[in-house]
C-alpha cells in the first residue's frame, strides 16, 4: 500500500508533532508513505519561516518513501513511447554520464535534494530557477484568466466525461488531421516543445541523453502527429491527468494553488490512496479514478484531526 499525503496534510502533521505516529502507524499497517519533489517545493512557499522549516523537517525525514521529480517520471514515459513510436529520434550509443550524475542527486541519503531540503537549505538562483518561477506566476494568470473566461459559457461542460473532451489545435498545424483531438494532446505538446527549445530545461536534460531534441524539433508534422494522433494515453498517464486537471479546474473557483495541484495530479498513478484536505483535489481526483483510461489511487478527503491517520491505513 502506497499512500500519498497533500502538502496541506503535512503541515497539519508538523503542526501537531504527529511524523512519529505517522512512521509508527505506517510501518504496523505495512503502508509506504510516499512524498515527491512538488511538495517540497509547495512547502518551500510558507510565508512563515518558522513552519515552513517545521514543516521541511518532516516532509524530507527518511521514514517516507521519495519520489523522482514529476517531470522525470513524465520524460520517462514519454522516451518509452519515442523509441516504440520514432525509433529514428533515438541515439544510438548515448552518453549516460551527465543524466546519471543528474539523477543521483535526487537518490542520494547525503548530499542530494532532499539532505539539503531537510537542513533548510534554499534552492541556489539559476536562470533556470528565475525562468521557473516567472512561468508558475504566468501558470497562475492563465488559471484565473482561463476561470474568468469559461464562467460566461452558458452551457458548462463540467460535467462532460473526461475521454470525451476533445481540443482543435491551431489551423493549418502540420501533421495534424483537422480533427479533434483528446484535450491533453495540445497543452502536452506546446509544453514540450517549449522546453525542449531551452537548453537548461529539466525536460532537455532528462531526455537529450538518448533522444536527439534536435531532430524532434526539426521534424515539426513528425513531431505533432505524434502527440496529437499517436501517443497512448495509457503510456503517457501524467499528460492525460494534467489535462483532465487543468479541464475540470477550469469549471471551479480557482486559487494560487492551482497549478500546483495539476503538478500534484500526475502522482495519481503512484499510490493506492490519496489523503488531502482539499474538497476539489479529491473531487478531481476521483473523477480522473472514474474515467481515466488506467488506473489511479482512490483520492480520500480528510477533516482536521488525527482521524486520518486511521483512513489512510
Amino acid at each position: 500500500m502506497r499512500v500519498f499525503l497533500d502538502t496541506n496534510i503535512w503541515s497539519y502533521i508538523a503542526d501537531h508533532q504527529a511524523a512519529d505516529d505517522l512512521a509508527s502507524t505506517a510501518r504496523a499497517s505495512g503502508v509506504d508513505v510516499i512524498v515527491s519533489p512538488a511538495i517540497v517545493d509547495e512547502v518551500r512557499q510558507i510565508p512563515d519561516a518558522v513552519a515552513r522549516r517545521r514543516v521541511l523537517r518532516v516532509v524530507t525525514r527518511s521514514d517516507w518513501k521519495r519520489l523522482m521529480p514529476e517531470i522525470y517520471s513524465e520524460c520517462m514515459e514519454l522516451k518509452a513511447e519515442i523509441c516504440r513510436l520514432r525509433p529514428e529520434w533515438v541515439i544510438l550509443n548515448p552518453k549516460m554520464g551527465e543524466v546519471n550524475r543528474l539523477r543521483y542527486d535526487w537518490v542520494r541519503r547525503l548530499g542530494g535534494f532532499w539532505d539539503r531540503a531537510h537542513r533548510g537549505l534554499e534552492p541556489e538562483t539559476t536562470d533556470e530557477s528565475v525562468r521557473g518561477e516567472r512561468e508558475a506566476q504566468l501558470a497562475k494568470n492563465e488559471s484565473y484568466a482561463i476561470r474568468k473566461r469559461v464562467a460566461t459559457v452558458k452551457k458548462p461542460m463540467g460535467n462532460t466525461h473526461l475521454q470525451l473532451v476533445a481540443g482543435m489545435p491551431s489551423e493549418h498545424t502540420p501533421g495534424w488531421d483537422g480533427e479533434h483531438v483528446d484535450y491533453w494532446r495540445t497543452p502536452s505538446l506546446n509544453f514540450f516543445r517549449l522546453e525542449l527549445e531551452v537548453y537548461a530545461s529539466p525536460v532537455r536534460e532528462w531526455l537529450d541523453n538518448e533522444i536527439d531534441v534536435w531532430a524532434m524539433l526539426s521534424s515539426r508534422a513528425s513531431m505533432n502527429q505524434l502527440w496529437l494522433h499517436e501517443l497512448d494515453a495509457a503510456s503517457v498517464p501524467r499528460q492525460w491527468l494534467r489535462g483532465a486537471f487543468e479541464f475540470l479546474q477550469a469549471w471551479h473557483k480557482v486559487t494560487d494553488g492551482t497549478p500546483g495541484d495539476s503538478r500534484l495530479a500526475t502522482h495519481l498513478v503512484e499510490a493506492d490512496r490519496i489523503i488531502s484536505a482539499d474538497k476539489n483535489f479529491v473531487r478531481f481526483s476521483e473523477r480522473c479514478r472514474a474515467e481515466a483510461p488506467f488506473k489511479t489511487g482512490q483520492a480520500i478527503a480528510v477533516p482536521a484531526g488525527r482521524e486520518w491517520l486511521k483512513q489512510s491505513s
